[in-house]
């Protein structure tokens, strides 16, 4: 596998790659550097190799390109090394030429998978608006990386639509279910007092678009009504900063929890064990709109309710009955809905358990044996070969 992210606190890649260590499978990841991690390591029993290219996160359209093409370049020298020594090689995304790493594999007859979780095209639209040059180019870069792959696979449907539109490869869909093991239902609901502390909470990158400005905001007014209100947020990106400034001129720097350190996928479960109401407040643009949210999953899977922004993905699993919409999501309606759930948890609670209800269906158990069966069938068109 080779991924632009910090292996360690990406939940997508950790699921797959230790589901198929767990079967018996020998799985290497290329990532970024992780600080404090050697650069090559085991965690749980996957290999991690972390190549010297460190995450950015802002608002350069040049740095993103910088980024990939760093990571991209040192990655290919890697796998060119190593040309038929794995059975499948997985790209995951963004960005999708991040497939071309692998041409080595690809002319020793490796078949080559590329797992889109997100649609560059989108991320640059949202980021880089105007910039017409670079965005032909993202967008070309995107259709050859679908052609150039053995098969690709997605993180639900219409994704898969989109996807499906650009390609005539096979386009497989493995959802971003959250692992049972460590995103198990609460056995007793956590209930609280109105009166007392309330911990909302957002976990996940923290950068503008994701609305947590928006949360700090309506928290103030929360905090009239519901002097105990406060917010917990786990993750990084580069939106910490506007947040944190935010907190200190509203006078909330002792009721806003900002992160210290980045949090691996097993911490974050830790983190969430106090906490009362989950947040998803993005706010509507080309690249939310098509998301599934994993936070939103991993609440639900928990028995935590959610206030959560409104968007075709979400309202398709989510009744209106098994989460609060905030549509779209302000301060005024984050302050509203962030009011109306903490002062009735027992309508709270029956709506987490509404969305509880959906998650059964939505289980990593079931999405690995997709994901299983998209693997082997690589592997076996590499045996045949």
């Amino acid at each position: 596998m080779i991924v632009i992210s910090q292996y360690e606190s990406d939940p997508r890649v950790r699921r797959q790659a230790e589901a198929l260590v767990a079967r018996g499978d020998e799985v290497t990841v290329l990532a970024l550097e992780a600080e404090g991690r050697p650069r090559e390591d085991v965690v749980e029993g996957v290999r991690v190799i972390h190549l010297p290219v460190k995450k950015y996160r802002g608002s350069s359209a040049k740095a993103y390109l910088g980024l990939y093409g760093s990571f991209g370049a040192r990655a290919t020298a890697w796998l060119t090394r190593h040309p038929r020594r794995f059975d499948v090689l997985q790209a995951h995304s963004m960005p999708e030429a991040l497939v071309f790493a692998g041409i080595a594999q690809r002319l020793a007859g490796v078949p080559l998978l590329l797992d889109v979780h997100d649609l560059t095209s989108k991320l640059f639209a949202a980021k880089f608006e105007g910039k017409s040059a670079i965005m032909s180019g993202v967008r070309l870069s995107e259709r050859a990386a679908l052609r150039f792959a053995t098969e690709v696979m997605t993180v639900h449907e219409p994704y898969a639509d989109l996807v499906r539109a650009d390609t005539r490869k096979p386009v497989s869909v493995v959802m971003n279910c959250p692992d049972e093991r460590l995103f198990a239902p609460r056995p007793e609901p956590r209930r609280w007092d109105p009166d007392g502390e309330v911990v909302f909470s957002y976990h996940g990158l923290i950068a503008p678009r994701h609305g947590l400005v928006n949360v700090v905001k309506a928290l103030k007014g929360v905090r009239e009504t519901l002097p105990g209100a406060r917010v917990q947020i786990r993750g990084g990106g580069d939106g910490i900063d506007e947040v944190a400034a935010t907190a200190r001129e509203l006078g909330l720097e002792d009721a806003v929890d900002l992160p210290t350190r980045l949090y691996s996928m097993t911490e974050i479960v830790g983190e969430l064990t106090d906490v009362h109401i989950g947040l998803v407040p993005s706010m509507l643009d080309q690249w939310t709109e098509g998301v599934l949210p994993t936070k939103l999953l991993e609440y639900s899977a928990l028995g935590v309710p959610c206030v959560t922004f409104r968007n075709p993905v979400i309202e398709r699993y989510f009744p209106e009955d098994s989460v609060t919409y905030v549509d779209p999501a302000t301060p005024e309606t984050l302050r509203e809905a962030m009011i109306a759930l903490a002062k009735d948890p027992d309508r709270a609670l029956e709506q987490a358990a509404r969305a509880g209800k959906v998650m059964e269906g939505l289980r990593w158990s079931a999405q690995k044996e997709i994901y299983f069966s998209v693997i082997d069938r690589l592997a076996a068109r590499k045996n045949r070969g």
